[in-house]
């Protein structure tokens, strides 16, 4: 898995995989809990079909405002800067229904 700093997602503008955002922050017990869920999920994955990249709200309040996040964690899926799908909280289980919609 990849960290996000600087406010900036240029690094995966041109990727041709899919990319998975994973907004999160240092306090917050949630995104911790399932923090080595998605570190599995990211060694386990393909690198030409995803990429992982997390993203601290604290250290990206750019991004975080951008993609108006309310609560962490959230997690964004993205393909050819479309976006697939989205969803909220600490369940492994939706991640895994919104990586189903990798083709």
């Amino acid at each position: 898995m990849k960290s996000i700093t600087e406010n900036d997602i240029s690094v995966c503008k041109d990727k041709d995989c899919y990319l998975l955002f994973y907004f999160t922050a240092t306090w917050c017990g949630p995104c911790q809990k399932i923090k080595p869920l998605l570190e599995k999920i990211s060694e386990g994955a393909d690198p030409d079909k995803l990429e992982v990249y997390m993203i601290d709200i604290d250290e990206n309040d750019n991004l975080a405002s951008e993609f108006k996040i309310r609560s962490v964690p959230s997690f964004y899926l993205y393909k050819d800067k479309d976006l697939k799908g989205q969803t909220a909280g600490a369940d492994i289980k939706k991640v895994q229904e919104l990586l189903k919609k990798m083709e």
